[in-house]
């Protein structure tokens, strides 16, 4: 791993950083389609309900007034009363508004259509596999596949924190061994969402100190590298001065929590909710 400047959260990566991550681009044009769908569905309804003709404005002193247009070639409109029909003034304002935004959607919505037509990120990840192996040897690709990548992250060697004998033994489905049942349950989730991970994986801070969170993980989709340190002693204060501490010696190097950090707490009250792991599983690694 090429060695950089020790605020460089890049220093810490476990694998190399390659230009292309996998492509997220189709799915989030799917989602802002189905978001356009939606909103034209709404948008036709409504107007299918508005009311007949147009909605005139015109300022008196610094008091607008209303009128309803029925008739094109009528410039001025009939007075409407605030007071009594404002649910019409509005209705009229919105199917206005509306006429406009439809154009402007269905306009996106064909764009959309467009680009994916002659959208291929497949050629660029495809490349590099249609080599033979020799050549692959000579280059350093733009982008690897994700089974490739997952291979590479667990084939990293490492030497962990030694647990003493007088630990109880947990034993994941990985097969290592955590200290506690709370970390048991984190692990065997991540093991059951198919996340890879290393527990207590070294990390040098920005101060040059070697810490191990519980957890190093991976999301595959996107590439990034994850920390997950679980606080479970959340009822005494001494020890939650000490977390503090940790959660914010991690963030001035780089690791912030909802962003590349993960934390779950517990007391002697309120034990580690499973559940909750689940949700910052798909949350941040899924």
């Amino acid at each position: 791993m090429c060695i950089r400047d020790r605020n460089n959260i890049n220093y810490n990566r476990l694998l190399p950083h390659f230009p292309l991550t996998p492509d997220t681009v189709i799915s989030t044009i799917i989602d802002r389609q189905s978001e356009l769908f939606s909103l034209l569905d709404t948008i036709n309804t409504r107007l299918d309900e508005a009311p007949a003709g147009t909605l005139r404005i015109a300022n008196r002193g610094n008091r607008p007034q209303y009128y309803h247009r029925l008739d094109s070639n009528d410039r001025k409109g009939s007075y409407i009363k605030k007071k009594k029909e404002l649910t019409l003034i509005k209705n009229l304002a919105q199917k206005e508004y509306d006429l406009r935004i439809k154009k402007e959607v269905e306009c996106e919505l064909q764009a959309l259509t467009d680009f994916l037509k002659n959208y291929s990120p497949e050629q660029i990840e495809q490349a590099y596999d249609s080599l033979n192996t020799a050549r692959q040897e000579l280059i350093s690709p733009a982008y690897i596949a994700t089974k490739d990548v997952i291979h590479q992250w667990n084939d990293i060697q490492y030497n962990s924190l030694d647990i003493s004998e007088d630990t109880p033994e947990y034993y994941s489905d990985n097969g290592e061994q955590v200290r506690s049942k709370s970390e048991l349950i984190i692990a065997n989730k991540l093991k059951q969402h198919n996340i890879p991970y290393k527990y207590e994986y070294p990390l040098v801070l920005s101060t040059g100190i070697t810490v191990h969170p519980d957890f190093t993980c991976l999301n595959v989709n996107t590439r990034q590298e994850f920390i997950w340190e679980h606080f479970g002693i959340m009822g005494d204060s001494e020890y939650i001065t000490k977390a503090l501490k940790k959660i914010n010696d991690y963030a001035k190097s780089g690791y912030v929590l909802g962003k590349n950090f993960i934390a779950t707490f517990e007391s002697s009250s309120v034990p580690v909710n499973s559940n909750m792991v689940d949700i910052n599983i798909k949350e941040f690694l899924l």
